[in-house]
């Protein structure tokens, strides 16, 4: 009951935020955007896409074999589809996916994989955070504008509410220091203290893990291939439309953190969240919310069905060995 009325709130925010992003388009102009837009660059986009599942798959590869496991490339990179095809449908539900479909290809322990991928998440939220560090670096003004909308704090006020904000927090941390010294043995019992510590452990080994592999140059250089292929999968992008063409490298990296975090938000497939997240982001530029609805619809159509299909083809591969 409880998973099914969490899925029910998702699927409502994914709405709630894609009327957000709708509500003061124009249909027959953002018809007309997609109708005529240059799917060539989409179609290069979804082709960057699954550079990044094929990169991840190998990364895997190379997180697996430091600790005495291996897999087959096309099983662990068909595994990643899996998983991100999974996600689609329910929010973080690929972790899952990912690590059973390489469980049932190559027999490694699921604990095992489990631990590789948490690690992969911390990895994800760092190099998430690297890219926003060059955005406030790069366009600190807009980024400011784009919070603001998002959180619905409007302008900056200067009556002190900052310094009401610091001693707010600070009270609440000594609250929670408090609440530990006092139940801290009856917090330990909790379900969800242990689910808790259950991904610290898992985060903990997978650090492990990576200080033994043997080619760390080689992981780094996947990690950067698959960030890469998120900036220029949403780049090239921009001539599609002849109304964003125009947009810098700079302004796409702050987009592109936009969208990144569009697809953080828990909700399937990131539909609704991404798209809201991509309007405000270039709205923030200049760009119309039409035109960019229609940039956004058009970059999350293109890897929402690149993932389909190769999320299908993993299925095929799962059932043929499998089978075989």
């Amino acid at each position: 009951m409880s998973r099914s009325l969490r899925y029910v709130l998702f699927i409502g925010v994914a709405i709630g935020l894609f009327w957000l992003a709708l509500r003061e388009a124009d249909p027959k102009t953002l018809w007309a955007n997609l109708a005529g837009a240059d799917y060539r660059f989409i179609l290069l986009s979804m082709t960057m896409g699954y550079v990044a599942y094929v990169s991840r798959g190998l990364r895997w590869n190379l997180l697996l074999e430091s600790m005495g496991y291996r897999s087959k490339k096309a099983s662990s990179i068909h595994s990643v589809a899996i998983g991100y095809l999974a996600n689609m449908a329910i929010p973080r539900a690929g972790e899952v996916a990912r690590c059973t479909a390489l469980n049932r290809l190559e027999e490694i322990p699921v604990s095992k994989l489990v631990g590789t991928v948490v690690l992969e998440r911390a990895i994800d939220f760092l190099m998430l955070f690297l890219f926003l560090g060059g955005v406030l670096l790069t366009s600190y003004s807009d980024f400011q504008v784009f919070y603001e909308t998002a959180s619905g704090a409007g302008q900056p006020s200067s009556d002190g509410s900052n310094m009401n904000w610091f001693f707010g927090a600070s009270f609440f941390l000594a609250l929670l220091g408090l609440i530990w010294w006092k139940w801290k043995e009856r917090i330990r019992s909790l379900s969800g203290w242990q689910k808790f510590t259950g991904f610290a452990q898992g985060l903990a080994e997978g650090f492990k893990t990576l200080s033994k592999i043997d080619n760390k140059g080689l992981f780094v250089a996947h990690t950067l291939i698959i960030w890469a292929m998120y900036f220029f999968m949403v780049y090239i992008c921009i001539f599609a439309l002849p109304e964003t063409s125009d947009l810098s490298y700079s302004n796409m990296l702050f987009v592109m953190v936009a969208a990144a975090m569009g697809m953080v938000v828990p909700v399937p497939g990131g539909v609704g969240a991404y798209h809201y997240l991509v309007v405000l982001s270039l709205g923030v530029l200049g760009v119309s919310e039409t035109v960019g609805l229609s940039f956004a619809t058009l970059v999350h159509s293109g890897q929402t069905l690149m993932g389909i299909i190769s999320g299908a083809l993993g299925f095929l591969y799962l059932t043929k060995k499998q089978r075989a």
